[in-house]
């Protein structure tokens, strides 16, 4: 499978050079281009890519920005740039790498040789498409993190979902199938076409009429089952038996 690679630059001479050099190397692939860094930061959050190559300056936001805003820990950073009084920001952020501009295609090389290190390194849970911890979700002129735990329940609308969460209802962009992926399947139970639960929020199964199923979460919300129970019942055995597994793994 090959690495999925995000590429960030306001320039389009710079953005080409990054396109062709990517394109020369037969593990990577490059899923998302962006021309500045709020486009680099939605693009991030959407694909999940395992390497970002990112310029420094790129109003709105700055390179530094975008990787401190992710904070995912599962990438590995590039940054580009002509200057070079960014490098202390730069690593700070873990980078892998700082390219000054104009690099050569032996340093690019090199950059990414770390890079493939780097993620060669991650965790086995970390090396799984799409899982993340936290969603980070767009507010106006801000951007919020969510803890996937804080989730209560999601649901699909259109072309967005909203995520029902402890500190109160988020719309991110994106489908329920897609969302389901980042937070873990293990974890929600999709209830139907347009809504999913936390399993660990679920508090009572009430019956609403004749084969009829509702599901009470520990907030009051109430969403309707469409699928069966068994494999409701199925699901909940499961998450109980692993959390319980977990927790004496944890006192060993």
């Amino acid at each position: 499978m090959k690495l999925k690679v995000l590429i960030a630059d306001d320039e389009p001479l710079a953005l080409d050079k990054l396109r062709r050099l990517v394109a020369n190397e037969a593990d990577l692939e490059v899923v998302a281009e962006a021309a500045n860094g709020s486009e680099a930061l939605r693009l991030a959050e959407q694909h999940r890519p395992d390497v970002l190559i990112l310029d420094i300056q790129m109003p709105p936001l700055d390179g530094i920005e975008v990787a401190h805003a992710l904070q995912h820990g599962n990438q590995a950073i590039i940054f580009t740039t002509a200057f070079p009084d960014h490098a202390v920001d730069a690593f700070a952020t873990n980078a892998v790498d700082y390219l000054l501009k104009p690099y050569s295609r032996e340093n690019f090389a090199r950059a990414l040789g770390r890079a493939r290190t780097r993620l060669a390194a991650r965790p086995p849970d970390a090396a799984r498409a799409g899982r993340s911890d936290r969603l980070l979700v767009k507010s106006r002129d801000r951007y919020v993190v969510v803890p996937v735990n804080d989730i209560e329940w999601i649901e699909a609308a259109a072309n967005y979902v909203v995520l029902h969460a402890s500190s109160g209802n988020h719309v991110l962009r994106g489908t329920l199938t897609d969302t389901l992926v980042e937070v873990g399947e293990d974890q929600f139970f999709r209830t139907g076409r347009s809504a999913a639960v936390n399993l660990d929020r679920v508090n009572e199964v009430l019956f609403d009429e004749p084969g009829e199923h509702v599901l009470l979460l520990r907030s009051g919300a109430r969403v309707r089952l469409q699928r069966s129970f068994r494999e409701l019942q199925e699901r909940l055995e499961k998450r109980t038996a692993v959390r319980a597994a977990a927790r004496e793994g944890n006192a060993a």
